[in-house]
């Protein structure tokens, strides 16, 4: 019975340290972004709004043309990358995918509005306009800031 209970105990203590050790590496990826967006969100160019988005805009689009609302389909291509420069995902300018924007991240349904068909933006999306302390991507690990260059070529 005491084999057991010190078994149990030592897989016990185990589990602890190896969660820790876990925890540690996404607490340095946290502050490796937090300091990353401290030093960029005042960028040449860029504005930072109120819920801490910094974007912008390359190309404003035709200013005659729609702007996407809370319940327009976007087409869109873009590249999303992360502070180390390591790209998560990208449709090519040559393509374009189309989806809802209120299916996207915080930061693209705030960001998207401001701009008109045809418009380029850049942003600079802080985990809490992202995908926050979690993620089913694995390639962005928990606060991440997310560096997106996207071009909107359509809305409806």
């Amino acid at each position: 019975m005491k084999r057991i209970s010190i078994g149990f105990l030592l897989t016990f203590v185990l589990l602890i340290i190896f969660s820790a050790c876990k925890e540690d590496k996404y607490l340095d990826w946290k502050n490796l972004n937090d300091e990353w967006y401290a030093k960029h969100k005042n960028d040449s160019g860029y504005v930072t709004t109120s819920s801490g988005l910094c974007y912008q805009v390359v190309y404003p689009g035709w200013t005659y043309n729609r702007k996407p609302d809370a319940n327009s389909v976007i087409v869109v291509s873009y590249k999303g990358s992360l502070i180390d420069g390591s790209v998560f995902d990208e449709i090519k300018n040559d393509s374009s995918t189309a989806m809802y924007l209120s299916y996207t991240i915080t930061g693209w349904q705030e960001a998207l509005k401001k701009v008109h068909n045809g418009a380029r933006i850049k942003l600079y999306v802080p985990s809490s306009l992202g995908y926050g302390t979690s993620t089913s991507n694995s390639l962005i690990p928990p606060n991440s800031v997310l560096i997106f260059d996207i071009n909107l070529k359509d809305s409806y």
